[in-house]
C-alpha cells in the first residue's frame, strides 16, 4: 500500500507562468507526435494508391500527409505560433499574416503535386488510348490547378 501511494502524482508547483510553459511543451510535444503519426499514415495511404492507380486515393493520401507536416511544423519551436510573452495587436497581426502565409504555402505545394500527378495520369492515358483514364487525369490536374489558384487567392490579403 504504502508502494502505490509513492506512484501517485504530487500537486505541480511553481508560478504561473512556469505552470503554463510546462503545459504548452508538454501538448506541443504530443501534438508533434501525433502530427509524424498522420503524415505516417498519409505516406502509406499515398503508396498503397500509387500501387492500386488510384488518383483520389493519391490525392487523399498527399493531402493526408502533408496536413500531418503541417501540424508537426506548426507546434515546433520555430513553428508559427511561437506567442511572445507581450502579445499586442500589431503582433497579432503579423501572427496572423504568418499563418497565412504558411497555409498558403503548403495549399501551393499541395496543389502543384496534384496537377503533377493528373498530368502524369493524362501522359499514361493518352499513351493507353483510355478515355477513362484522360478524363480522370484531366479532373486531377483541374483539381491540383484549383488548389493552387485558391492559395494564390490567399496570398492576396497577407
Amino acid at each position: 500500500m504504502v508502494h502505490l501511494l509513492s506512484i501517485l502524482p504530487t500537486a505541480p508547483s511553481g508560478d504561473l507562468a512556469t505552470l503554463a510553459g510546462d503545459g504548452i511543451s508538454f501538448f506541443g510535444l504530443w501534438i508533434g507526435r501525433m502530427g509524424g503519426l498522420v503524415a505516417f499514415a498519409g505516406a502509406v495511404k499515398f503508396a498503397l494508391a500509387i500501387k492500386d492507380d488510384d488518383a483520389k486515393d493519391q490525392l487523399l493520401g498527399l493531402l493526408i500527409m502533408m496536413s500531418g507536416f503541417m501540424i508537426r511544423v506548426a507546434v515546433s519551436d520555430f513553428g508559427i505560433f511561437n506567442i511572445p510573452s507581450s502579445y499586442t495587436a500589431a503582433a497579432a497581426d503579423n501572427e496572423f499574416k504568418s499563418i497565412l502565409k504558411f497555409i498558403g504555402r503548403w495549399t501551393r505545394r499541395v496543389g502543384a503535386v496534384g496537377m503533377l500527378i493528373g498530368a502524369t495520369m493524362f501522359g499514361f492515358a493518352i499513351r493507353n488510348n483510355d478515355a477513362g483514364q484522360k478524363v480522370t487525369g484531366m479532373k486531377t490536374l483541374a483539381a491540383g490547378a484549383m488548389v493552387a489558384a485558391v492559395s494564390g487567392l490567399l496570398q492576396t490579403f497577407v
